[in-house]
């Protein structure tokens, strides 16, 4: 009697734990499936993309002072903290995909979340930022850009 108590106890906690808990959201590549523009891709998840599509730009949405010290090769920076970010990322058109990034993953969602509001169709955020694709064994490189992001994003 007592086993069949502690079952049923734990039957109906399981049941009622369960209930009015929003899905969980998904990121990464399985993010793609979701109704959304925004995907957060980890730096191996960044690999198959680039696979896919080697020439996608990657911006970087730091300051150009920060973006001068580490960036990631042939990315463009564009600083989301200045008034004119709407106008300049609006040079790649809503319907190229890009990668976002800055250090840590939370200048980049906010571009993102932006970017979105201003119609791009697919932004993906580099999730965990520089931190994680140094992490993950990539390079980092300093100094200028070997793409003019004045010239690309003016």
């Amino acid at each position: 009697m007592r086993k069949l108590l502690v079952a049923v106890f734990f039957a109906a906690f399981y049941l009622f734990s369960c209930q009015n808990k929003p899905a969980p959201k998904m990121t990464g590549l399985a993010g793609s499936l979701q109704d959304s523009s925004i995907v957060r891709l980890w730096p191996k998840e960044v690999d198959s993309l680039l696979k896919k599509n080697p020439n996608m730009p990657f911006i970087d949405v730091r300051s150009e002072t920060e973006f001068r010290s580490s960036h990631i090769y042939r990315s463009m920076n564009c600083d989301v903290n200045t008034t004119d970010f709407p106008q300049r990322i609006m040079k790649l058109g809503i319907e190229t995909p890009v990668i976002v990034y800055d250090e840590n993953s939370t200048r980049s969602i906010d571009a993102a979340e932006k970017m979105k509001q201003l119609g791009f169709k697919r932004t993906y955020e580099l999730a965990g930022g520089l931190y994680s694709w140094a992490t993950a064994g990539k390079t980092l490189v300093s100094g200028e850009s070997k793409i003019d992001s004045s010239t690309v994003l003016k």
